[in-house]
């Protein structure tokens, strides 16, 4: 069965003139895959975490990434050995190739799902656990630190990136609350979905 373990749990602090951030990083484990999700940017905290595991960056054989934000992605080039699943025109690349890829190229426990809003490209994974389906949500939703961490589909996205589309983040929203148990965001802790 597939196994998710957050390795890091996703911060962002607002400053007068910038951030301190780095996103929430999960091992995924699978038939005979490892799978990191959205590596961050805090290169010391990844490699403590994976020494934690008792992987190098070696022993990844794929990277998730959910968009193009650098507190996301910026790390994704330590796994030299690992395909990448990205939010580019939906391709998965391995060195120099780069293929289209189905929604379940991870494994039959996980659906790739486009979730569009925070930015137009944007990826989040439905996996299937023990625990039941969680969401591997990147920045559909995500909260400051600090701020209470209240589910509002209608909450206003912090960044105002670039590409937003207020409306679209709301599906996205609705579809992952729909569709998982649990939900764990881009910046702050899993939880559980409440019925509505």
């Amino acid at each position: 069965m597939t196994e998710i373990k957050v390795l890091i749990e996703g911060y962002a602090k607002e400053l007068k003139k910038g951030w301190v951030a780095s996103s929430t990083t999960c091992l995924i484990t699978t038939e005979n895959k490892k799978i990191i999700t959205d590596p961050g940017c805090n290169r010391e905290k990844l490699l403590k975490a994976l020494a934690k595991e008792g992987l190098s960056t070696n022993d990844i054989n794929y990277v998730f990434l959910s968009h193009c934000h650098p507190d996301h992605i910026l790390l994704a080039g330590i796994f030299e050995k690992a395909k990448f699943i990205t939010f580019d025109t939906n391709l998965m690349y391995d060195k120099d190739l780069m293929l289209e890829f189905d929604k379940h190229v991870l494994g039959k426990d996980i659906e790739i799902i486009e979730t569009p809003g925070h930015v137009l490209e944007h990826l989040s994974l439905l996996v299937n656990t023990p625990k039941g389906k969680i969401a591997v949500a990147g920045d559909v939703l995500w909260w400051v630190d600090g701020e209470d961490q209240v589910v509002d589909i209608n909450q206003k996205d912090h960044s105002q990136a670039k590409g937003m589309d207020m409306d679209k983040l709301i599906e996205s929203r609705k579809k992952l609350l729909k569709m998982a148990d649990y939900i764990i965001p881009g910046h702050g802790k899993m939880f559980k979905v409440k019925e509505c």
